[in-house]
């Protein structure tokens, strides 16, 4: 039965999953060469991975415990140690205390959130606090749509990192509610995705697709919690009202 478990069709989500954390190596591998772009779109691809690993798991039915503990092992590296080397990476040369406690602050934060979520997974359609992938792409976007848009003198870089880092850190703590988009009907949840893609369309415009993916999250960030609070607890489609899918998404 073992090998049937690991070698069999079955396991295919499991085999994403492991993708997602060779994408996070590279990210930080990439990182430590100075290839800070390529370093960031990796960490974009965990994420993409990460959203997929688990619609595949419910297709082929076999959303298991140990699925659930190889994806949180493997948001560990791409969405907490990966954005924190990177982050370490860039200022490495104007590194500062201030950063410093910051980057520790966003490690342990992330650490917390995701064993938070392993002891207590998500229910009613959303997430207790910002989770992690989200997290990550705000970090390494917003840096990278700096560095793209020749924004990066070193006191407002440094500044702007220890604020989002330290804020980013405390949203991933909190019990801040913001909504697992695949449990929430797309009725509920369209004012804000269209908001998004005005966002989106408007600086990949004027600007670059860097600076359009940041602000899309950024924007996600700071409205989600509001709206969740508005709709009081968001309505969670059928397809996501069992209890196992409902409280036991692969995204955290």
């Amino acid at each position: 039965m073992k090998n049937r478990f690991y070698f069999s069709m079955a396991a295919f989500p499991n085999m994403i999953t492991m993708l997602n954390l060779i994408a996070g190596f590279f990210s930080i591998l990439l990182a430590t060469y100075g290839k800070y772009e390529f370093s960031v779109w990796l960490i974009f691809l965990a994420l993409l991975l990460d959203s997929l690993d688990g619609h595949v798991a419910r297709i082929f039915g076999n959303a298991t415990d140990f699925g659930r503990e190889l994806d949180s092992l493997a948001d560990l590296v791409s969405f907490v140690v990966a954005p924190c080397f990177l982050m370490a990476s860039i200022f490495s040369a104007m590194m500062s205390v201030w950063l410093l406690l910051a980057i520790v602050c966003y490690l342990s934060a992330g650490a917390f959130r995701l064993a938070r979520y392993n002891v207590h997974p998500t229910c009613r359609g959303f997430f207790e606090g910002l989770p992690t992938p989200a997290a990550a792409l705000t970090v390494a976007m917003t840096l990278l749509a700096f560095r793209k848009n020749g924004w990066e003198t070193a006191a407002s870089l440094v500044t702007s990192a220890v604020f989002l880092m330290t804020a980013i850190s405390f949203l991933m703590v909190s019990e801040i509610p913001y909504p697992k988009i695949s449990a929430v009907k797309f009725r509920v949840w369209r004012p804000l995705f269209f908001f998004q893609l005005f966002v989106a369309v408007f600086f990949f415009f004027f600007f670059n697709i860097e600076t359009s993916i940041s602000m899309v999250f950024l924007a996600f960030l700071v409205i989600a919690p509001f709206y969740c609070i508005a709709k009081n607890g968001i309505s969670v489609s059928e397809e996501g009202s069992g209890d196992d899918e409902e409280c036991s998404p692969p995204s955290v």
